[in-house]
């Protein structure tokens, strides 16, 4: 983790010296006053922080039915490689939103390096999600990779009944410290969310389970 600059260093920042006016900026986008609970983090002793994020569905295993869950999964996803892995994970109401969290438009993108069978199986979990098969092979092929296999894992929360969305969060100024100058703007972000939805062409529904969330890093209050 860089100190002082990007996205796993703000939300780190946000969560634990400004979370009031963090909540309060996703509540504004959920529309909803009910309280915000944020998972803790999991333990990593490889790490010299100790601490590592959610991977693919392990944040669900004190769930009372986890073992029926982790079958779906494996037929849903590959379960070699490395599975999705959550900047963040919170509940509001009855819903969960899966935070990824982005300090620089370069972050949007990367590219699907599975093996062919992994490909395969990442190929029919797009076919189920999109119910397309043009849309579903410009998601595996597309520089936005990353976006598509969340929105993946947002269909398979749904077939295992966990109302799920994503929480997009930007972070506006996220690079800019001592160490870098690198900065994107609040225009930047959005003619690239913009972008990125268009270059997977996202239909209504499948945007309908993405919260963007604009945080100005300048800002706290």
């Amino acid at each position: 983790m860089a100190l002082g600059y990007g996205s796993e260093y703000q939300l780190l920042r946000y969560l634990g010296h400004h979370r009031m006016y963090l909540d309060n900026q996703i509540k504004k986008e959920t529309k909803s006053n009910s309280p915000i609970n944020w998972l803790d983090y999991p333990n990593d002793s490889e790490r010299d922080s100790l601490d590592g994020e959610w991977e693919g569905i392990k944040f669900l295993q004190d769930q009372k039915d986890y073992t029926k869950i982790e079958e779906a999964w494996k037929k849903f996803w590959p379960y070699s490689g490395r599975a999705q892995s959550w900047d963040g994970i919170f509940w509001q109401d009855d819903t969960l939103f899966l935070v990824e969290a982005k300090a620089h438009v370069k972050e949007m993108e990367s590219e699907c390096k599975a093996s062919d069978e992994s490909k395969n199986k990442i190929r029919e979990a797009f076919m189920n999600t999109t119910n397309d098969e043009k849309q579903a092979e410009k998601w595996l092929s597309s520089k936005h990779y990353q976006l598509a296999n969340r929105l993946a894992f947002i269909h398979f929360c749904k077939t295992i009944e966990i109302k799920a969305k994503l929480c997009y969060i930007m972070f506006i100024n996220g690079y800019l410290s001592n160490v870098t100058k690198n900065v994107d703007k609040e225009e930047t972000f959005k003619k690239a969310w913009e972008a990125e939805c268009n270059a997977l062409e996202l239909t209504p529904d499948q945007l309908n389970d993405i919260l963007p969330v604009y945080i100005d890093c300048t800002k706290y209050k």
